[in-house]
Parts: structure tokens; C-alpha cells; sequence
């Protein structure tokens, strides 16, 4: 059987990339497995509640986090994505690397470890390096009144950080895209459009095999 194909969906906060990838499970139906990041299996998720749920979350640095958010990644490659890609799926995951580029070495200033990151990213990933990216923009501000609205115990450490973290987030992101395939996706419209344009991403993509 020949390997299936890995996508990840990233985004600043509030740019409803959650939403649209479930869209895509009801579209590609059992051809898609869902997952997410922190967490995917079920020991990454008990880290996963450590990262964003510990009172002591919040004050942990880049440093910390960066380590972390790769041992869940190794337990979450290991026992969910590399089965399900052996086995033909279609793979998408909400988060990946790409955001512990973007939160921890950017947007919380752990800059001295860019070289480790791609070091790491090379070591734990190996030959399954997600085949696309798919970056949803949003202006920060958009994305950050999206989120007002939500209840307190639904959000973590990282959406309550101020306007200057969330505009370094993009930035970071954008950095990280330069040394990986990926398209963007304007998150600004509405459910429908956003929701045409990822699904016309991801039908070239997996035409191409």
C-alpha cells in the first residue's frame, strides 16, 4: 500500500481552521484521519494538559515548552500519524511543528534555539515530514475578537497573551514557511469561502498521487 499523504492546518488564534478541518472529515469521510497538536495519542495528550492546562503553564519559557511539545510530537508520531500514513490514510492535523516554531522560538523568544529546532525537526521526523502545510492568515486583531467571546475555561495561557505576542506569532509562522511547502489560505471570509478555498488545496493535493 503506498504511504498516505500528511497535512497540517496552523494558524494565530482565531482564524477557525478547527472548524474547517472537521469540514474536511465530513467531505473525505473514513479516506481522512483527524488529529491534533499538543496531544493525538493518548500520552501526548496527558502532556497536552500539562503544556496548557498546569497553573504553572503560563510562566514556563520557550526553552521548556520547546521540549515538551517534541516528546509529545515523538509518542504522537509513533503511535497515530505513522500507522495511519502505513496504512493509506490521509492525514490532517490540527498544529504541528510549525507552531512550536512560531509560539516558542519566535513569539516566546527562544531565538537561540532556531538551529536546534530544525536539528530536532530532522531527528524526530525523519521520512515523515508532512507533505503540505496549510497556513490560515489572519490579522491578529481579527482573530484575537474572534476569541473574546469565549468562555474562560476554554481558553489557555497562550490566547490570553497580549497583541505583540500574537502579531510575533505571525511573523514566526511566516518564517517557518519559507523552508517548507505550503499554501495560504486567507482566513478572513466567511465559513463557506474559507472553507472552498481549503478544500480546493486539498484536492490538487491529493490528485497529484
Amino acid at each position: 500500500m503506498n504511504r498516505g499523504l500528511f497535512f497540517v492546518v496552523d494558524s494565530g488564534e482565531g482564524a477557525g481552521k478547527t472548524t474547517q478541518i472537521k469540514k474536511s472529515q465530513e467531505h473525505f469521510k473514513d479516506r481522512v484521519m483527524l488529529t491534533r497538536e499538543p496531544g493525538g495519542s493518548p500520552y501526548a495528550e496527558e502532556i497536552r494538559n500539562l503544556i496548557l492546562k498546569s497553573p504553572n503553564a503560563g510562566q514556563a519559557d520557550g526553552k521548556t515548552l520547546l521540549a515538551l511539545f517534541w516528546a509529545a510530537r515523538a509518542d504522537h508520531l509513533k503511535n497515530t500519524i505513522v500507522p495511519a500514513l502505513e496504512a493509506g490514510k490521509i492525514v490532517i492535523c490540527d498544529r504541528f511543528d510549525s507552531s512550536t516554531f512560531a509560539y516558542q522560538i519566535i513569539a516566546q523568544g527562544a531565538l537561540e534555539l532556531k538551529s536546534f529546532f530544525w536539528q530536532m525537526r530532522d531527528f524526530y521526523l525523519g521520512k515523515f515530514k508532512p507533505d503540505l502545510y496549510i497556513y490560515f492568515d489572519v490579522d491578529p486583531r481579527v482573530g484575537l475578537q474572534r476569541k473574546s467571546g469565549q468562555a474562560a475555561n476554554e481558553r489557555n495561557h497562550f490566547e490570553d497573551r497580549d497583541l505583540e505576542f500574537h502579531k510575533k506569532l505571525r511573523v514566526g509562522f511566516k518564517e517557518f514557511f519559507l523552508h517548507v511547502q505550503h499554501e495560504v489560505i486567507d482566513a478572513e471570509g466567511s465559513i463557506d469561502e474559507v472553507w472552498d478555498d481549503f478544500l480546493t488545496v486539498l484536492e490538487e493535493e491529493i490528485s497529484k498521487r
